[in-house]
């Protein structure tokens, strides 16, 4: 189990780090010259959801395992399969990829500790 929530909280950490590289330089992930306000807005709107969910995610299943930490991993691995969703419609292969593997890594993590 602690090697699970180890891993757990890896993943979540890089999705806390996409999160922040999209503030700090949007255009990186969108691959735009100039990001627009537009972008540097989303890039703001994805951090507010993605770094708070990214930290629950790591913590949750050294501090609160049971029900209310099974509830927050979940929630992580649906806010990454929105991710997955969003990167296959895009056909960015990477995101889609990296959603759909935190989405499982989360939900396994979220099973192991109910």
């Amino acid at each position: 189990m602690v090697a699970l929530g180890v891993v757990n909280a890896a993943f979540a950490a890089v999705s806390v780090a996409f999160a922040v590289v999209a503030v700090v330089r949007p255009a990186v992930l969108s691959r735009s010259g100039t990001p627009a306000s537009g972008e540097r807005f989303y890039a703001w709107m994805y951090a507010a959801r993605a770094v708070p969910l990214g930290f629950l995610a790591a913590i949750v299943p050294f501090a609160a395992p049971g029900p209310a930490g099974v509830l927050g991993l979940l929630a992580a691995a649906c806010a990454q399969v929105a991710d997955a969703g969003i990167g296959v419609s895009r056909r960015e292969w990477g995101m889609a990829g990296g959603g759909a593997v935190l989405a499982l890594v989360h939900a396994v993590t979220a099973v192991a500790i109910w």
